[in-house]
């Protein structure tokens, strides 16, 4: 018997009104989002340590609802933050066929509050809970909707009511229950933020792995708590137990696990990757599919009691770690020469690395004409395979001191108002000296992802000057902690830009035109007036066979030479300004 079980059902058996459904079924059925909330309803009523309260509502109607513990009545973000005791979110079914974590939280509630098992664990943290992230998906509810997962009898669906994967959405926040959880995460500023869930692909002996950020895409105050606390504290103590635990990898061949692996790094549309640009600690849990519903459950309590353990013996230690990478931000605005990785991608580097998997065999389908691979979890097996785990930065940026973005770009605004960042509204319609950029040659995604036709590729090149800014444009300054996230979402090489999500698509469609026959006539008066302009025509035509074939783009190259051509075309609407350039710009107090 697991170790976790054994207290387990010693608290079972004090007070069986309590179990959970999934217990009270001997794990082969999770309960449904009504079940489920009025299961945590009850304890609300039964514990002074436990308080759920609504903070949205999903597009087909059903509450969003979070589950507060707290020792000392902290039910608020006010008082929480008063009490200067570590938060930690804890999320579940944001994949509702993944739905283990949610019964896990159940259970875990249950005995920090009316059970009163590991309840010295609530006394030096306030934890807030989200049972049910993926509402509407949780009650698409079949027994047909995990093919490759082994138990429950039946369970929900990974994306939301708009077929959105909301492990997709922290940047562009679409989903309305993307937007109600950012509130949520501003409100509460937690310290940590943990996502449960359920992994796919390969058979292997683990009952868990994790992810958790190591390199430039976190600060290293808080990168060297999570690397002590998870690594050297956690992991042992999870083993201790009887688990086996690895990193969360992909596959370099899926078909073949000795073709090796790669752990890189998250990029911010995923929840660790998110906490990570927000300065904030993340831990990402995927329990084995294959690997039966009990199984999964206990993993999760077991690792979720492990970690409150690891944050009670230095409670401060992650608020520090916090608060330094906060400030450290704030203060980087003040260094010309700071710098912000975007992207980061593991490198061709491998190690040899021992992964306890399962013997297995590839055979060529004459089915599908791709390899059939069979595992034989009854032959378990130590592989020795190559993991890629270096990770290098492929992308950075010298932020500006602040960006400024024009009034009528509404909803990249709301955008930035739901991420928390602070924005300044101006007074005055202004002129100011900045910079930008101009696009060229984009190009766009053929097929839509998460629900939007992405812009996949371009040239930019830098355009300083002063630019004309009218009055109710917001004033972005970087100094402040969620500056990462900012430059994040407005600088266009980041994988997450708001522009490459398509929230500025309309700067790359020109809107007036030359008549031919106009434009005809005045391409000859330019050529007999301008020696150096009739150098460049003819030098493009030698140089540039298309360019020469295509009429149209021939009187264009005059037509962008008069002061008729837009020059707001495929030009980036969002400013760069220095610090030395916001001096005299008349704004409202930060909002």
């Amino acid at each position: 018997m697991w170790p976790s079980m054994v207290w387990m059902l010693a608290a079972i058996s004090t007070n069986a009104g309590w179990q959970t459904p999934a217990e009270q079924s001997d794990f082969t059925r999770t309960p449904r989002y009504e079940e489920t909330m009025a299961w945590f309803q009850r304890l609300d009523a039964a514990s002074e340590n436990a308080q759920m309260s609504q903070f949205g509502i999903s597009p087909q109607g059903r509450a969003l609802q979070s589950v507060v513990l707290a020792s000392d009545g902290e039910f608020s973000p006010a008082l929480a933050k008063a009490s200067r005791k570590p938060i930690v979110l804890i999320q579940a079914a944001i994949h509702p066929g993944e739905n283990e974590g949610k019964d896990a939280l159940m259970a875990l509630a249950r005995d920090l509050t009316v059970m009163n098992v590991h309840r010295d664990l609530l006394k030096d943290v306030v934890l807030v809970l989200v049972p049910i992230f993926n509402v509407d998906g949780h009650e698409r509810f079949s027994p047909y909707n995990r093919i490759n997962q082994n138990g429950p009898e039946a369970m929900g669906w990974r994306s939301t009511a708009q077929n959105l994967n909301l492990n997709r959405d922290y940047m562009k926040a679409d989903a309305p229950e993307m937007q109600a959880w950012l509130t949520l995460f501003n409100t509460w500023q937690p310290d940590l933020l943990i996502d449960l869930h359920n992994t796919n692909g390969a058979d292997y002996q683990y009952e868990l792995t994790w992810s958790y950020e190591r390199h430039e895409n976190l600060h290293p105050a808080v990168r060297d708590w999570q690397n002590r606390v998870f690594g050297e504290e956690v992991k042992p103590a999870l083993q201790k137990r009887g688990w086996k635990l690895f990193n969360y990898v992909t596959m370099l061949d899926d078909t073949d696990l000795a073709a090796g692996l790669i752990d890189g790094a998250s990029g911010p549309r995923y929840s660790v990757g998110y906490a990570a640009v927000a300065n904030r600690a993340g831990l990402l849990v995927e329990t084995h599919m294959l690997k039966d519903f009990k199984t999964r459950t206990e993993v999760n309590i077991d690792l979720l009691i492990e970690v409150l353990r690891g944050i009670a013996r230095d409670p401060q230690a992650l608020r520090h770690a916090v608060r330094k990478a906060d400030a450290d931000t704030v203060r980087r605005a003040e260094k010309s020469n700071a710098v912000l990785p975007l992207r980061l991608a593991p490198t061709e580097s491998t190690r040899e690395i021992e992964f306890l998997g399962y013997a297995y065999t590839r055979t060529q389908s004459d089915l599908s004409g791709r390899p059939w691979v069979q595992y034989d979890p009854t032959q378990p097996k130590t592989l020795r395979i190559p993991m890629r785990d270096q990770v290098q930065v492929v992308d950075q940026v010298t932020p500006p001191a602040a960006y400024i973005i024009p009034p009528q770009w509404t909803e990249a605004i709301a955008r930035l108002r739901w991420h928390g960042i602070e924005m300044q509204s101006l007074q005055t319609n202004d002129a100011v000296v900045a910079s930008t950029w101009r696009f060229a040659a984009p190009t766009w995604a053929t097929q839509p992802f998460e629900g939007r036709l992405m812009l996949t590729q371009f040239t930019q090149k830098a355009e300083q000057g002063t630019f004309a800014v009218p009055a109710g444009s917001q004033l972005i300054r970087l100094d402040q902690p969620r500056a990462n996230i900012a430059v994040h979402l407005l600088e266009p090489q980041a994988p997450d830009a708001l522009v490459r999500w398509g929230f500025f698509n309309a700067i790359f469609e020109e809107k007036e035109y030359a008549e031919p026959r106009v434009m005809e006539a005045m391409a000859r008066e330019m050529l007999a007036k301008d020696a150096a302009l009739k150098s460049a025509f003819e030098s493009r035509l030698e140089t540039d066979l298309a360019f020469a074939k295509d009429p149209q783009a021939r009187l264009d190259f005059f037509y962008q030479q008069t002061p008729y051509f837009d020059r707001a075309y495929l030009r980036y609407p969002v400013l760069r300004v220095a610090r030395e350039n916001l001096d005299g710009l008349v704004t409202t107090g930060r909002h």
